[in-house]
């Protein structure tokens, strides 16, 4: 089996968590306006191309905070990022949020419930990963850590992040499933944004099944996953 990486409580001093946050907080900034300026070469402007970039960064973000445990326990290169893992994953939520609110105000047609009476599955799909995020960011405070205890708040948490993601993924999918198609039958412009996520996002996946077999296959998945997803991303530029 995998070998596993038992929760441990850290104690850290005020001055490393504000590092560990600012980190965290450049990271999205990063991310955020990396895929922000992605979306203006694709045609976005305005706050829809920023509302794409906060829905890409949110699911990407979140799928890097899955991937820093497999990768720390199957690679020891990646043990000094596993520190980041919770601060990154609190300022996940506030990317999710901005886009909610979005959708749900400035860039809303029809109201602020017009999206989920249209999409309903993918709009309550979405909004229930926002939830799940909502609760991680509440059991992340240390007094609420502290009264439920490491043990629970580890499971919380284990489980929380893989139920948010997978909610995420829902929504991304039941709503751009269709204009995916279209794109790859054509293949006019740049790929879609989501599209590109979606790639990120089955490797994720693919990952976290792979370690049920054990750290030997899942080194070999993870490997041949990662370089499926390099090619075939470089495969729809072409």
């Amino acid at each position: 089996m995998a070998r596993k990486k038992q929760p441990r409580v850290v104690s850290t001093g005020s001055g490393e968590n504000i590092r560990q946050y600012a980190v965290a907080v450049g990271v999205v900034i990063v991310t955020v306006l990396g895929l922000r300026h992605y979306t203006i070469a694709a045609g976005s402007t305005g706050l829809s191309s920023l509302n794409q970039s906060l829905a890409a960064s949110t699911l990407v973000l979140l799928g890097v905070v899955l991937l820093l445990g497999p990768l720390a326990r199957l690679y020891g290169i990646f043990d000094g990022f596993l520190k980041y893992r919770k601060e990154l994953g609190v300022m996940t939520f506030f990317t999710g949020a901005a886009h909610v609110y979005l959708v749900m105000f400035p860039l809303a047609r029809r109201g602020p419930f017009g999206f989920y009476l249209a999409q309903p599955v993918s709009a309550y799909a979405g909004l229930t990963g926002l939830v799940i995020m909502f609760i991680l960011l509440v059991l992340s405070v240390s007094v609420v850590e502290r009264a439920i205890g490491t043990r629970v708040w580890w499971k919380l948490q284990y489980w929380g992040a893989r139920l948010a993601f997978v909610a995420i993924v829902l929504h991304a999918l039941v709503l751009k499933y269709a204009g995916w198609g279209r794109w790859i039958s054509q293949r006019m412009g740049l790929p879609p944004l989501g599209f590109l996520a979606g790639v990120f996002a089955a490797f994720v996946l693919v990952v976290r099944i792979s370690e049920v077999f054990g750290s030997r296959p899942a080194r070999t998945v993870t490997a041949a996953s990662f370089l499926t997803a390099v090619v075939f991303t470089a495969w729809v530029f072409m």
